[in-house]
């Protein structure tokens, strides 16, 4: 292929890459404009948060008894009732308030939240937790305050037959039928527990009694007291696992939304009940105290830094030096195009990892340039393949932070980390195809 015809076409496609990167790509839907381009996953320290406080209740509950003194779940006339705290006084120990702190960890982690901060006053038990504001805030809200314990109940006397102690694990199902996709929720039970669940799956059934009228015997499926369900069964379960029927969906939004609470019910069930009832205290939103205002003066700085760049770049290396400054506007415009699409948390360290990728691969192409400087036009492309090889080998060892950082659970080293990974993933890969072709065709 002609070089300028090269050269010409690496041009237009860095130009049309930059102009998704930092415009975006926008379509006609319905009367607006959609940004096909992901927006910019901010951190909390730069989009602000919510900030959820829980405290131990000291609310009081009332049971009732019956004439012979057993628990009913409602007032018996000729029985007796007493309030008792919903919170025992032997409960309100040091060990469950830090094992209420660790099971919300837990709960934020599975519900898939990347950045959460959680705070346990150990004196009183109060915890208050800091989260992102998404579409998954609400429901990470509600799971503080909720305690989770399952149980499946005998729906006319409130037997507890099984609880969440017995369960192994649960999880979404899904089974494709002629009228849509049916969502379930699989419920598996421990090695101990699968003959109880044979039993009562015998056990709680319809049978005919001797007037030949239907009698159902049915058990209740409930979280924290709140029925999900309640049903008998047609089969026997041998295998130790309960299937939980949680609707059909025949679209993506019906079907995404069972998926969501069935997932939700999956990770209370998972991680196990709360040891303390919990009520809320303080539900807010909390603005960051850094706005547009405080990134002028510093984006400034750095356009005016990468200008002066671009000049040494054009007086020093003439024609390379202008086919430097187009690739590094290419490589730039591909690393925040990568962040976007892939999701990745930006915080004030993560803008620090931008800025480190930038200076690294405008160090690479000053070396680049340097070596192909000393070479003759016909040693280029063994100059540039040595100039390569030299920077990879200094490039290994931040390469391997930046892996490392990736599985840091603090929020700032994770951003750093990622985006320094993908900056250096990006740059090799970019200037061994894109650079190299631009700079052996000048």
């Amino acid at each position: 292929m002609n070089r300028r015809l090269t050269i010409a076409l690496i041009t237009l496609l860095i130009i049309l890459l930059s102009i998704i990167s930092f415009a975006g790509l926008f379509v006609q839907n319905t009367k607006f404009m959609k940004n096909l381009v992901p927006e910019y996953k901010l951190g909390m320290d730069l989009e602000g948060y919510r900030t959820i406080t829980v405290d131990v209740s000291d609310e009081e509950k009332t049971i009732y008894y019956d004439k012979d003194g057993n628990i009913v779940s409602s007032e018996d006339k000729d029985g007796t009732s007493e309030k008792v705290p919903v919170n025992k006084d032997e409960d309100l120990t040091k060990e469950n308030y830090i094992k209420a702190r660790d099971l919300i960890r837990a709960r934020l982690s599975d519900l898939e939240i990347k950045e959460y901060l959680v705070r346990l006053d150990e004196e009183n038990g109060s915890i208050t937790v800091q989260i992102p504001e998404d579409d998954k805030t609400d429901i990470a809200s509600q799971f503080l305050g909720t305690v989770g314990k399952f149980t499946i109940e005998d729906a006319e006397t409130g037997e507890v037959l099984l609880d969440s102690s017995n369960v192994k694990k649960a999880q979404v199902g899904y089974n494709s039928l002629s009228s849509g996709t049916a969502i379930y929720l699989s419920i598996e039970f421990n090695k101990d527990s699968k003959e109880k669940l044979r039993e009562i799956s015998t056990t709680y059934v319809t049978t005919t009694d001797e007037e030949g009228k239907e009698v159902e015997k049915q058990v209740s499926l409930k979280i924290d007291g709140s029925t999900m369900l309640s049903t008998s069964f047609e089969d026997e379960l041998t295998d130790g696992v309960l299937p939980i029927s949680m609707g059909i969906a025949t679209d993506n939004t019906t079907l995404n939304t069972y998926k969501q609470q069935t997932s939700n019910i999956a990770i209370l069930i998972n991680n196990g009940p709360l040891p303390l009832e919990y009520e809320d205290n303080q539900n807010r939103f909390i603005k960051s105290d850094l706005g547009l205002e405080d990134a002028i003066i510093p984006a400034i700085i750095l356009a005016v830094i990468v200008i002066i760049g671009f000049i040494v770049l054009l007086i020093k290396y003439k024609k390379l030096g202008l086919f430097a400054i187009i690739s590094y506007i290419g490589y730039v415009a591909i690393l925040l195009l990568a962040l976007r699409i892939f999701n990745i948390v930006i915080t004030l360290e993560g803008i620090c990892g931008i800025v480190a990728s930038m200076i690294l691969n405008y160090i690479l192409l000053i070396y680049l340039l340097h070596e192909l400087k000393k070479k003759d036009v016909a040693e280029y492309k063994i100059a540039f393949n040595k100039a390569i090889l030299s920077v990879t080998l200094v490039l290994v060892p931040i390469l391997i932070i930046g892996i490392v950082l990736c599985f840091a659970a603090w929020m700032p080293a994770f951003s750093f980390g990622t985006v320094v990974f993908w900056g250096i993933v990006i740059m090799m890969l970019y200037n061994i195809s894109i650079t190299k072709v631009l700079f052996l065709n000048k």
